[in-house]
Formats: C-alpha cells, sequence, structure tokens
C-alpha cells in the first residue's frame, strides 16, 4: 500500500462524516474531535492531491466532483466495516445459527424442521437465498449447498448422495391409469423446473431419460417453473408428473402427498454442509453438524424403506 493511499485510508473517517453531515462543524461533533482537526486533514488530503475537495463558502459546503467521489468512497468503506463489525458481535453474542439453503430447501426440508432444533438445543435462523453467501463477510454461519463438491477454501460435509425421483400424485395416477412400478408406457405430463434444466450442475429431465431407458417420450413440458418445490407443489395438485430430488420429495411420499413413479437414480451433485475452517471448530457448528446429519440420514431412509437396493 502506497503512502499516499495509507493517507487517504487514515482520513476516511472525516471524509466519510463530511459526506454524511454537509458540514465541517456537525463533522467535526460526529468525530468527537474540534474543527481545526477535520479542516487540517482535509487541507492535508488536497496538498497531497494537489485539488480541492469543497467549494468553500462563508454558508454552505459545496463539494467538487473530486470532493463528491472521494467522500462518497470513504463514506462506502466506513459503513461497510461497521456493518462487518456489526455482524461479528451479532455473531459472537448470538446463540443462533445463521444458515443460508436453496429456497426449495428451506421451503421442502429446513423450516418443518425447526421444531426438531429447537427440541436439541438449537436455535437456527434461516436464510433462503440462491446466490452463493460470503462467509469473509459473515453473512451467515453455514450453508447448504446442492451442487459438486467440495469448494475449496471452505470445510466441506457431503451430506449422503442425493437421488433423482419421478412422482406423481395418487389422484394423478388414478386418472391416467397408471401402475407406479412400470410408469412409462404411457405418455405424461411433464412438469419442469427451467432453472436446474438450464443450470451447469447435472440435474434435470435430460439426465432422468439418459439413466432410465423405458422413459422414451419427448421432454415437452406442459408447465414450467423456476424452483423445484413449486413442481413438486404442482405434481401433488394433480397437474402431471414432477422430477425431485433427495431431501425435497421423500416426506410427501411418506405422507402418501405424492407416489413414486419407478425406482429413484443417484445423481452426481449432492447437498453440502460448508462453512469457513474457523466456524468449524467452534461447539455451535459441531452441535449443528451432528444434528443435521442425523435429520438427513432420517429422511433417506424413507426411500431405502422402499427401495432397500438404493442405500448409502
Amino acid at each position: 500500500m502506497n503512502s499516499r493511499l495509507v493517507k487517504l485510508v487514515q482520513a476516511s473517517p472525516f471524509l466519510a462524516a463530511l459526506h454524511q453531515e454537509q458540514n465541517f462543524t456537525k463533522a467535526a461533533e460526529a468525530l468527537g474531535v474540534h474543527q481545526t482537526a477535520v479542516s487540517h486533514r482535509v487541507r492535508a488530503i488536497e496538498d497531497m492531491l494537489g485539488m480541492q475537495l469543497f467549494e468553500r463558502t462563508t454558508r454552505s459546503l459545496k463539494f467538487t466532483h473530486a470532493g463528491e467521489i472521494l467522500c462518497r468512497a470513504a463514506f462506502s468503506s466506513v459503513h461497510d466495516l461497521e456493518d462487518a463489525l456489526d455482524r461479528i458481535l451479532q455473531a459472537r453474542h448470538s446463540s443462533a445459527i445463521r444458515v443460508s439453503v436453496p429456497p426449495s430447501l428451506a421451503m421442502k426440508w429446513m423450516v418443518p424442521r425447526l421444531m426438531q432444533a429447537r427440541a436439541a438445543g438449537l436455535t437456527l435462523s434461516v436464510q433462503a437465498q440462491t446466490r452463493l453467501v460470503d462467509f469473509t463477510r459473515g453473512e451467515a454461519d453455514v450453508a447448504i449447498r446442492y451442487g459438486i463438491g467440495p469448494y475449496p477454501g471452505l470445510r466441506c460435509v457431503k451430506l449422503g448422495t442425493s437421488m433423482m425421483q419421478a412422482v406423481a400424485s395418487p389422484s394423478y395416477i388414478k386418472e391416467k391409469g397408471i401402475n407406479p412400478s412400470r410408469p412409462w408406457t404411457v405418455e405424461h405430463d411433464v412438469l419442469m423446473d427451467h432453472v436446474t434444466e438450464v443450470d451447469p450442475i447435472p440435474f434435470g429431465w435430460r439426465e432422468f431419460a439418459d439413466a432410465e431407458p423405458d422413459f422414451t417420450q419427448k421432454i415437452d413440458p406442459v408447465s414450467r417453473f423456476d424452483r423445484t418445490d413449486l413442481a413438486l407443489q404442482a405434481a401433488m395438485s394433480g397437474l402431471g408428473v414432477a422430477l425431485g430430488r433427495s431431501l425435497l420429495y421423500e416426506h410427501d411420499v411418506e405422507n402418501g402427498f405424492l407416489v413414486p413413479l419407478g425406482r429413484p437414480y443417484p445423481v452426481q451433485p449432492s447437498d453440502w454442509l460448508v462453512c469457513s475452517y474457523e466456524f468449524a471448530e467452534t461447539d455451535k457448528y459441531k452441535e449443528f453438524s451432528a444434528w443435521l446429519k442425523g435429520e438427513v440420514d432420517k429422511t433417506q431412509a424413507i426411500m431405502v424403506g422402499l427401495f432397500p437396493a438404493t442405500g448409502n
């Protein structure tokens, strides 16, 4: 870091306060210093840059173009630092574990288990997100990612083998006259999560067709959705056949809302528990990971009971 940048970093609180207060006196009060200290620091930066940051008048403070750019950047950096510090302190003093999960997994699996987590002495704060969280910014404590891991730079635990399974409602099966053991002798109304179909992660109807030789119909979906849980909900409503993956469909099968068509097939991507190496050393992580793996095993045992040969 060069000396000019060091001086700018040291002056950032002064520039940020001026951006927020738009007044030298109020900026000094906000910083708890004398006004001359702010004026001297700003003058030193102007002398170093060889340009003015403010147009000084007796009535008001007006930024030059350079001043606006520099003070806005200083305010953003100081604000980001304060926000990061707040997140760190909250995480240190809170017993809650912030868990980032994909929206479908949050809706179909994680939220229904919050009572079990509480009974196990865990307090979970569920964040349903499609984007990958940044652990270095303290955005979450742990995350569950569906993909092909492990992920470099993170502590990663694979949560079993992921399976894909075609499912439909009992009413749809009855209406179409489908034999669940030999379901592909008739044409089906395909329900598609189009996001998974275009995602580079290999999971979708094309992979299912490659795995199931008897599924020969053209993949021409009657309805498209942008989340797997929505496609599964449509299947439960009797609209057609959806493709589920592990942790998203087992309990709907157990409760009789969905019926498996044919057998489940293993897929390359899986659910992974990920976090920073630092958080992985905490008791909070160890308690949560042990509980999570136990709940995943219970869920996957549902389909193993129906199809013993698919056990891990």
